[in-house]
């Protein structure tokens, strides 16, 4: 039993990764943080251009 698991553990193959672990990390950090920003940017948008519509009064003010 012991020579088994000693030899499928030997057989297993490893592939080397491209890049270092932490560039993983570090470049999945960096892309959540882009669209975090790009997120941000946009807040309170439709609280700032609201003065351009007309009020609800006007009838063509949704058509």
């Amino acid at each position: 039993m012991m020579n088994a698991l000693i030899l499928a553990s030997e057989s297993e193959v490893t592939y080397p990764l491209v890049i270092p672990a932490i560039a993983f990390a570090i470049i999945a950090a960096g892309i959540f943080t882009f669209l975090g920003l790009a997120m941000y940017s946009y807040k309170n948008v439709a609280n700032r251009h609201s003065q351009k519509f007309s009020s609800a009064e006007d009838h063509g003010a949704h058509h």
